[in-house]
């Protein structure tokens, strides 16, 4: 019987020794995601109140070990493509799925980025990955500049998706879920971007907020924003929290139903863009 470890309500990444790699199974790459972290200082520009990341602070990461993370990479995935990791630490036919840059902050803001894409290229031939997705999990704030356009240019021969953050596009509500002050023009400059570079994916976390539901007019303002890309945008990702938040706040976050979620996902399907819902 396997040891089974990984699930996707488990995201401990102190279960396996490793710096900036880190495996997850996960419910929305549905399988197997090995995480790239480059924000090992716990470190973000944005502070969203659900976040899981323990110990969270404003700012940038710090540099990182090149040859430490490279190491940890082909440790990884020597364990993956070559050996019994998936056997022993997952549930039966769970697959490998992605490689994802994610991790405890936005990791666009590293100055690192193209470095690390640069020896993740090199992984992904020397393992024969071609089926490999390479995912960016990202709150889209550093999409435009051209340092992070020029990293991402790496992968024009290899699968890519951004999974680009919009939770809401009121100003209110962005500055209390997200405690960032964020024009509409940034994200639309951003946005534009990620979709010029990459197969883009919006992923959109939905909750309660002291019992409250979303308001109307907050879904209204995101379905407005969104209608000009509906041919554009590959997909939306409505989920709830699947972990508790690490951060400290006064209000208290209630996960949404899978039937709230639908009622919302309803709302939307006026945009025309395929919707996954992961309660």
């Amino acid at each position: 019987m396997p040891i089974e470890i990984l699930t996707i309500t488990n995201h401990d990444r102190n279960i396996f020794k490793g710096k900036y790699i880190y495996p997850v199974v996960s419910r929305r790459a549905g399988g197997l995601s090995l995480g790239i972290n480059l924000n090992t200082n716990n470190a973000c520009n944005w502070q969203c109140i659900y976040c899981e990341v323990p110990n969270l602070v404003r700012g940038k990461p710090v540099p990182i070990d090149l040859d430490e993370l490279e190491r940890e990479l082909d440790y990884w995935l020597d364990q993956i493509v070559n050996k019994s990791f998936l056997n022993q630490y997952t549930k039966s036919k769970t697959e490998f799925k992605d490689i994802s840059f994610s991790g405890n902050g936005e990791p666009t803001a590293s100055e690192q980025f193209k470095e690390v894409i640069k020896i993740l290229v090199k992984k992904i031939k020397k393992y024969n990955l071609n089926k490999i997705i390479i995912r960016l999990i990202t709150n889209g704030s550093y999409m435009s500049n051209i340092e992070t356009q020029n990293a991402l240019s790496l992968l024009d021969t290899i699968n890519r998706e951004v999974w680009f953050k919009i939770d809401q596009m009121n100003k209110d509500g962005v500055k209390k879920i997200n405690q960032v002050n964020l024009s509409t023009l940034s994200v639309k400059r951003n946005l534009e971007a990620a979709i010029s570079n990459s197969p883009t994916f919006i992923q959109t976390c939905l909750f309660k907020i002291n019992k409250e539901l979303p308001s109307l007019e907050s879904i209204e303002i995101y379905i407005n924003f969104l209608m000009p890309y509906r041919s554009k945008v590959k997909g939306i990702h409505l989920y709830s929290l699947a972990r508790p938040s690490e951060q400290i706040n006064e209000s208290k976050l209630t996960r949404l139903t899978k039937s709230e979620l639908e009622i919302i996902a309803d709302k939307m399907k006026v945009l025309s863009i395929p919707i996954q819902i992961f309660p």
